[in-house]
Parts: C-alpha cells; sequence; structure tokens
C-alpha cells in the first residue's frame, strides 16, 4: 500500500512538471528588437501619426504590437511584421492631444518583451469647405465708380450693358501711377461674392495683372478712406492676358458682411498705367464649414 502511494505522489509531481514546462513563462522573449533610439516619428500628415524604425538585423521576433488608447474607438492594438520599418496610425485629429503609444515585440510562438512607449500629436485635420452659389448680384451703370475714367472713351457703364463689344477704358490721355479702382455698390450687404469679367477684344493686352479686392460698407476716393479691408489677392498666376479674355474669380468670403466690392488694379499686362475691360458681373457666395478639429470629442 505505502509503495502504491509513493508512485502516486511521484507520477503527480511529474505531471505537475509537465504542466509548468508547458506554461506561458517558456514562451520565447525576443532578444533582437528594434532600438528606441532609431524611432522617429512624422506627425505632419492630417489625422496621423507614422512611426519609422531602423529593422535590426537577424531581428527574431515575429511582429511589433502597437497599443495606445484612443479618445473615441477606445484601446486599439496595431501589428507590423518583422520585415516592416514604420507603422501608420490614421483615424485620429490634433485634438486628441498627445497620446502614448506602447511598443512590443511578440514572438512566433506569442513570448512578449515590452519595448518602449512613444507620445506623438497627430496631424491638423483641415476643415472641409465648400463654397456655393446664392445668384447673380443686378448691377446697373450708378452702382459703379472708378478713380481714373478715360475722358475720352470708355465708360464705366459699358461694363453692364451687356455688349461684349463696349469697353470701359482707364485713363490713357492723363495717366497716373497705380493703383487704380473699380468700385461696385452691391447694393446690399453680403459675406462672400465670386466676380467674372471679359478684357476688350483687341491687342493691347490692357488687361490687369495684379489686384486686390477688398471690401467696405462706406465709400470713398480709395479704400483707406472707405475702410476697406482685403478679402483676395490676384496675380499674373490666375489672372489671363491676351485678348478679350475672361476671368471667374474664386469665391472671395469676409466674417463681416460688407456692400461694396473693391477692384484695387496694381498692374497691367501692357505694362502701361491702364486698363480696359469689357464686362463686369457680381454674384452672391455662401460657405459651408465643417471643421472636425473644432468638434467636441465624444
Amino acid at each position: 500500500m505505502m509503495k502504491k502511494t509513493i508512485i502516486k505522489m511521484l507520477m503527480a509531481v511529474a505531471l505537475v512538471g509537465t504542466v509548468a514546462s508547458c506554461s506561458d513563462d517558456d514562451n520565447t522573449t525576443p532578444r533582437v528588437n528594434i532600438e528606441e533610439s532609431t524611432v522617429t516619428v512624422d506627425s505632419k500628415q492630417p489625422g496621423k501619426v507614422v512611426f519609422h524604425w531602423t529593422t535590426p538585423e537577424n531581428a527574431d521576433f515575429y511582429y511589433i504590437k502597437v497599443e495606445y488608447d484612443d479618445p473615441v474607438k477606445g484601446h486599439r492594438v496595431l501589428n507590423a511584421s518583422t520585415y516592416a520599418d514604420s507603422i501608420m496610425i490614421d483615424g485620429l485629429y490634433a485634438k486628441y492631444g498627445e497620446l502614448a503609444y506602447s511598443f512590443t515585440a511578440v514572438s512566433e510562438d506569442g513570448g512578449e518583451k515590452a519595448l518602449f512607449t512613444k507620445t506623438a500629436k497627430a496631424g491638423y485635420v483641415p476643415a472641409d469647405i465648400k463654397d456655393y452659389e446664392v445668384g447673380p448680384i443686378s448691377l446697373t451703370a450708378a452702382q459703379l465708380w472708378t478713380d481714373d475714367q478715360e475722358s475720352s472713351e470708355g465708360p464705366i457703364s459699358a461694363l453692364v450693358d451687356g455688349n461684349n463689344g463696349t469697353y470701359f477704358h482707364m485713363s490713357w490721355s492723363a495717366p497716373s501711377a497705380w493703383p487704380h479702382y473699380i468700385r461696385v455698390d452691391l447694393g446690399k450687404k453680403v459675406k462672400g461674392i465670386s466676380f467674372w469679367y471679359k478684357g476688350r477684344n483687341n491687342g493691347n493686352n490692357d488687361n490687369p495683372k495684379k489686384m486686390t479686392v477688398l471690401a467696405s460698407n462706406n465709400v470713398g476716393d480709395n479704400p483707406d478712406a472707405a475702410g476697406a479691408w482685403e478679402i483676395g489677392k490676384l496675380g499674373s498666376n490666375v489672372l489671363p492676358s491676351g485678348r478679350a479674355p475672361e476671368y471667374t474669380s474664386p469665391g472671395l468670403f469676409s466674417e463681416t458682411e460688407f456692400q461694396y466690392l473693391w477692384l484695387q488694379i496694381e498692374e497691367a499686362y501692357s505694362g502701361n498705367n491702364w486698363i480696359a475691360m469689357a464686362e463686369l458681373t457680381v454674384k452672391e457666395m455662401t460657405r459651408s464649414i465643417y471643421d472636425p478639429e473644432n468638434e467636441p470629442i465624444k
């Protein structure tokens, strides 16, 4: 009887030893891992954090596990293979601030080696901006003014007569230095506009090459006297040259409503101190802005 008891005890000890030998403690621990000193972070891409590192020679980890806590989605885990030298985390926002990313090396049989923790902030996600046309603004000659009307031809009323064959001409008989102005009374207050013009159909290239677009709620002989503020700048990269060119501006907006639109002409393609223009129209515009970075974190 005593002999059988001893045998059973020995078998139990052997069984315990077998179970212990198969425990997670015996999983392989990676020894050749990425070095923290080689890790760099790219936080400039919108809504992303990208970690780069130098892949070690003879790495014995199966993959790198990166864990972090997303303020909205909760705990997240991403993996990078043994051959990778980077990992990208997206779906983030700069408003989340600095998040902690823990790196762990994992062997093929599940053994783990905690490596280091890096903090990083995602790049700012830009707002989604969409411009919409409200409709055309009817203009009459009485709503137009210029500081530089040519006395012998090209009245400013020609800009709104619907005839591409007529034209407005700034002074060539008594030219003066830039800038010169076309002021438009919109007849109502708006926050956004877009304008279109058609140049004169001749070979002189008397087209605007550079202009500043301003807005005001007062009249005056110049933008400063009217208390105007800038809503756009346009140059030769967008303004057309040549015979009878056409140009449509992008939506130009102000946080403050305005009634007067100023086209401050600062240079002409001809090199002269005047421009000529066949037609001018203005449309009211509105803008919708969705800025996810300013939305509350839910």
